[in-house]
């Protein structure tokens, strides 16, 4: 079975235990007040816990003496180890430091979902010479490489909160795409056609890049664009800023380079048409993350701060200090003084 028959059956089994079974719906269960007005059937009585048998060496005056000698000895021990030879000790404890530390700094794969398919769109599959076709829920991983036909595109959703649009006639390679306990690595060559992508805020060790052509664009948490056709680079932004090498393009603007050329000084305006598209794109994310959070928890509220600040997403819960909200770029707490009103959208 290759990934994408695993990746189809994961998909179908988690469809199935989603529905209740027949019986189940068929069946009235009792209220947690009937429940609690019940006669306790079975009661819980904790095991007793067995005498202990402990040989104590102090009965006799032999053991005494054992136990004494055991003690100066490692006493005698320990003093020549941190006293009478400290630097041993402390070239011991710099070998161990970057050990520990590589251990606590595990890498795994960042969770990257096909949301949605429109046309005909392939994964070529790291170590394969065999495309895939791609479908709803499939995971990418690194080394991934997604093409799009004529008429055809994909979104792609983050664990991070982050989204990726894949147009039509696209060859983009999920370079790296990973994370360790505190970053995450993001990165992407996009060989010809054009990605857009909403970037959630990005911790200080974390990166998104893409490469196109011979310039790299890094962000730290923006909507942007980026377009290659082999002759010349495009690269827009929206909101936020991003870097192409030294170049620092903020809301807005644009820049564009040919092949061979240098970056110019100053970036453009944006133009109508590359507003106009991300504009869009904005919107149509907004509603794509949306629609997923109602399908998990069949409802959507709006929460409104003092400020102005509104999140939309679902509530998960709360403490004595802070509202627990599942918004459209992940976890977040909400101090609850600060909150103004909340509201049922669906």
């Amino acid at each position: 079975m290759n990934e994408f028959d695993k990746q189809h059956t994961i998909a179908k089994w988690e469809e199935l235990l989603r529905k209740p079974a027949k019986v189940t719906e068929s069946r009235e269960f009792p209220s947690w007040e009937t429940v609690s007005k019940r006669d306790i059937q079975f009661e819980y009585i904790p095991n007793q816990i067995p005498k202990s048998n402990v040989v104590s060496f102090f009965r006799k005056p032999m053991g005494l003496a054992l136990v004494g000698g055991s003690a100066l000895s490692l006493a005698a021990t320990l003093f020549f180890v941190f006293f009478l030879n400290p630097s041993q000790t402390k070239n011991s404890e710099l070998a161990l430091a970057p050990s520990a530390k590589k251990n606590t700094q595990s890498v795994s794969p960042l969770k990257v979902l096909v949301s949605s398919v429109k046309g005909k769109v392939s994964v070529l599959p790291q170590g394969s010479s065999h495309p895939v076709p791609l479908v709803k829920h499939y995971q990418l991983a690194s080394g991934d490489v997604v093409v799009t036909e004529v008429s055809s595109q994909i979104d792609l959703d983050f664990e991070t909160g982050s989204w990726m649009r894949i147009t039509p006639n696209s060859e983009v390679a999920m370079d790296v795409i990973e994370k360790t306990n505190e970053a995450q690595s993001q990165k992407f060559s996009v060989k010809k056609g054009k990605l857009f992508a909403s970037v959630s805020k990005l911790s200080k060790d974390s990166q998104f890049a893409v490469q196109a052509g011979e310039h790299l664009t890094q962000v730290r948490g923006t909507i942007f664009s980026v377009q290659f056709d082999g002759k010349s680079e495009v690269v827009a932004v929206r909101e936020g800023s991003v870097a192409v090498d030294d170049l620092i393009l903020t809301s807005q603007q644009q820049t564009v380079v040919k092949l061979g050329e240098t970056l110019p000084v100053a970036a453009s305006p944006l133009n109508s048409k590359e507003d106009k598209e991300l504009k869009a794109f904005q919107t149509q994310t907004i509603l794509a993350r949306e629609s997923i959070l109602y399908e998990e928890h069949a409802r959507l509220e709006l929460v409104r701060l003092e400020d102005g600040t509104e999140y939309r997403g679902v509530i998960l819960g709360q403490s004595e200090t802070h509202l627990h909200f599942q918004g459209l770029e992940g976890l977040i707490e909400i101090p609850i003084q600060k909150i103004l009103e909340t509201e049922k959208i669906r």
